[in-house]
C-alpha cells in the first residue's frame, strides 16, 4: 500500500522534476559528506561575485517593499530583538540575550522546522535596522555568527531549516534590504561590521544559485530567482546580472501565475507574498523593458485577483495553507469594498459574491498543482462568509505544518465547510506536504441557476467519483438579506453524506433551538430546509499559525432520496427575508443534475 501511494504521489511530476530530485538530493549529500571541501567551493564562487551597493535607488525602493511586509509580521518595535526575544509564528522565544540564541531548538514545531526556518530567514532585521540605531548593525552580527557556528553541514537537518535554499533566500533578501533600510534612517556606518554581512551576503547568492530548487519548482524556485534579481541589483559592477534568470523568471511566472492572476498553489496567503516579489522584481532594474512590461503587467493581474481571495476586513481568505499576520492588510493594493456583485478567478477556481461589507468566498478549483500540490487542502466547495465586515462562516485555517494527526485533520474535507462523505477522503494526504490521489473541483456556469438569486456561484468535485458519485453545491446570496447553501451528492453509496459550518467564536449562539447567533447589533438565523441540523458543537480553527480559537460546528446531515443525498441550508439576517420554496430549490437541484 505504501509503494501504490508512492507512485500515486510522485507519477505527477515531470521529468525536469524528478531528474532534479537527484541532482539536488545529490549535492545535499556531497555537502553534508564533505563540509569543508564544499564551503570552500561555495567561498570560492561567492569571491567571484561582485560586491554590494546598499545605497542605489532600486535596492532602497526594494528594501521599501521588504519593510512594509516584515512590519506586518513583526510590527515597528525592535526592543525583543535586541533584548534576545523572537516571536516567530505566534510563539515567543526568550533567549536572554542574543549570543545566546539556539539555532537548533525545537520551537514547538516537532519533525517540521518551520519556526527554526522563520528564525533563520532574519525578516525581523528589516524593521530593527529602519530604526538606524548604530548597535543595531553588531547584533546583525552576532546573529550571522551564532547562525553560522550552530550549523556546520555536517549536522544532520541543517539543509532542511537553516540551510534550506529557500531559507537562504529569504535571509539574502532581508540582510541587504535591512542594511539599505539603516542606511536611509541615517544609521552611521561600520565598515568593518558590514563587511562581515556582505560576506554572508555573497556566500548565500552563491549557494542560492548553487542549489536552486528545481526538483520542487513553484514558489520555492521563484523565491531563489527573486533573492539572486536583489543581489545583481545591488551589485555595484553595473554590468553584472546572472544571465539566466529573464529566462527563468519568465518561465517561473508560466508556471506559477495563472492566466486570471491567481496563483497556481491556489493559496491566498503565497498569492499575496508572490505580490511582493513582482514589486521586488519590478524594482531590481536589471531587466529588459520588454520583460519589464511583462512583470507589471503580471503584477497588475495578480492585484486584481486579491478582489477574489479577500473579505471586506482587508485581510485574506484562508483556503488551502494561508493563514493571518504573514501580510499586510489587503487595502495597500485595492481600495476598501472596491467590489461589488461576482467575481470570479476562472482558472485559480474561487469566485466571490457579495455588496459592500458581505461577501461569500467559494473555493471551486483543485487544491493545487499536479506536480506540487504541498499547500493543499481538501476544501473543495467549500465557503468563507462574511457579514456587517466581520467573518462569520470562517476556514479552519492552519494548525501546524508537522506530520500528523493535526495536520491531516486541518487538512480533511470534513474539517472545512463543504459537503463530503463520513469516513471517506476525496485527497490522499501523508506527512506534512505529499499528496497521493488528487481531486479537483470546478465552477458550474448554468443558465438556470442564474435566476435563482440575485448573487450565486455553483460547482462541482470529483474526489467520491471512484464510489460512482457526485457532488454539487450551489450558493445563492440576497445581498442585505440572507444566503442559501443547495448540496447535493448523487449516485448509490452506503456512506451518508453531510455538510459542516464552522462559525466564528466571536458570534455568540443566543438561541439553539431556533438556531440564532449575535455579534453587535448584527443577528443570524440559521435552519435547515432540507436535511437534519445536529446538536452545535465546538470546533476549532487557526486563523493565525498555531493559535487555537474556538468557535461553532454546525453539521447538517443529508437527506436520502433513492440515489441522492440532498441538504439545504438558509442563514438570514433580515427578518423580513423570505426564504426560497422548496419548489425553487428543487429547481436548484435539477440543474446542478443537468450539469454533471
Amino acid at each position: 500500500m505504501k509503494l501504490a501511494r508512492f507512485w500515486r504521489t510522485v507519477s505527477h511530476l515531470s521529468g525536469e522534476q524528478l531528474i532534479y530530485w537527484f541532482v539536488c538530493a545529490g549535492k545535499r549529500i556531497l555537502m553534508g559528506f564533505l563540509p569543508t571541501l564544499m564551503k570552500k567551493y561555495i567561498t570560492y564562487l561567492a569571491f567571484r561575485l561582485p560586491t554590494i551597493e546598499t545605497t542605489n535607488p532600486p535596492l532602497i525602493k526594494m528594501a521599501n517593499t521588504v519593510l512594509m511586509f516584515q512590519r506586518a509580521v513583526y510590527g515597528i518595535s525592535s526592543a525583543d530583538i535586541r533584548s534576545g526575544k523572537f516571536t516567530l509564528l505566534n510563539q515567543t522565544f526568550d533567549f536572554g540575550a542574543v549570543e545566546k540564541v539556539c539555532w537548533r531548538g525545537d520551537f514547538m514545531e516537532g519533525d517540521n522546522p518551520l519556526r527554526r526556518m522563520n528564525l533563520a530567514y532574519m525578516g525581523y532585521i528589516v524593521p530593527l535596522l529602519a530604526n538606524g540605531e548604530d548597535d543595531d548593525i553588531k547584533i546583525v552580527c552576532q546573529l550571522i555568527r551564532g547562525l553560522e557556528e550552530q550549523n556546520p553541514w555536517s549536522i544532520s537537518g541543517v539543509f532542511r531549516d537553516v540551510w534550506n535554499p529557500y531559507t537562504v533566500s529569504h535571509r539574502l533578501v532581508n540582510l541587504l534590504c535591512g542594511l539599505a533600510v539603516f542606511q536611509q534612517a541615517g544609521g552611521k556606518a561600520n565598515p568593518i561590521l558590514e563587511n562581515k554581512i556582505f560576506n554572508h551576503i555573497r556566500f548565500c547568492a552563491a549557494f542560492v544559485n548553487f542549489n536552486l530548487e528545481r526538483h520542487l519548482q513553484y514558489n520555492h524556485l521563484f523565491k531563489n530567482y527573486v533573492a539572486l534579481a536583489v543581489f545583481a541589483s545591488a551589485a555595484n559592477k553595473k554590468t553584472f546580472r546572472f544571465k539566466f534568470l529573464e529566462k527563468a523568471i519568465k518561465k517561473g511566472i508560466r508556471q506559477t501565475i495563472l492566466p486570471d492572476g491567481g496563483h497556481v498553489e491556489r493559496s491566498p496567503m503565497y498569492h499575496f507574498l508572490a505580490i511582493m516579489d513582482f514589486d521586488i522584481l519590478r524594482a531590481s532594474r536589471i531587466f529588459s523593458k520588454e520583460f519589464s512590461c511583462l512583470l507589471e503587467k503580471t503584477q497588475q493581474r495578480m492585484v486584481s485577483a486579491l478582489h477574489g481571495v479577500s473579505h471586506p476586513d482587508g485581510e485574506i481568505a484562508l483556503f488551502n495553507d494561508s493563514w493571518l499576520g504573514e501580510t499586510p492588510s489587503v487595502f495597500h493594493f485595492i481600495k476598501p469594498n472596491s467590489f461589488s456583485g461576482t467575481f470570479r478567478l476562472n482558472d485559480t477556481g474561487y469566485v466571490r459574491i457579495g455588496k459592500k461589507d458581505e461577501a461569500v468566498l467559494f473555493d471551486c478549483g483543485p487544491c493545487g498543482p499536479n506536480q506540487n500540490p504541498a499547500h493543499g487542502h481538501a476544501d473543495f466547495l467549500s465557503v468563507e462568509v462574511s457579514l456587517a465586515g466581520d467573518r462569520l462562516v470562517v476556514d479552519p485555517g492552519v494548525a501546524t505544518y508537522t506530520s500528523g494527526p493535526l495536520r491531516d485533520i486541518t487538512r480533511s474535507a470534513e474539517n472545512h465547510n463543504g459537503p463530503y462523505l463520513v469516513g471517506v477522503e476525496p485527497v490522499e494526504f501523508w506527512k506534512s506536504f505529499r499528496v497521493g490521489k488528487r481531486a479537483y473541483a470546478k465552477g458550474i456556469r448554468s443558465q438556470g441557476l442564474s435566476k435563482i438569486a440575485p448573487l450565486w456561484c455553483a460547482g462541482c468535485q470529483n474526489g467520491y467519483t471512484n464510489l460512482g458519485v457526485g457532488t454539487r453545491r450551489f450558493v445563492g446570496l440576497w445581498p442585505g438579506e440572507g444566503l442559501l447553501i443547495c448540496d447535493l451528492i448523487f449516485g448509490s453509496t452506503k456512506y451518508n453524506a453531510q455538510a459542516s459550518f464552522l462559525i466564528a467564536k466571536d458570534w455568540k449562539l443566543v438561541n439553539d433551538n431556533e438556531i440564532t447567533f449575535i455579534k453587535d447589533q448584527q443577528s443570524v438565523f440559521v435552519k435547515p430546509l432540507i436535511g437534519d441540523l445536529g446538536k452545535i458543537g465546538k470546533g476549532s480553527y487557526w486563523p493565525r499559525f498555531g493559535l487555537e480559537n474556538i468557535g461553532h460546528t454546525l453539521t447538517v446531515s443529508f437527506e436520502r432520496k433513492r440515489s441522492k443525498q440532498m441538504a439545504a441550508v438558509i442563514l438570514s439576517w433580515k427578518d423580513s427575508f423570505t426564504p426560497p420554496s422548496h419548489k425553487i430549490i428543487n429547481k436548484v437541484f435539477d440543474n446542478l443534475i443537468e450539469n454533471d
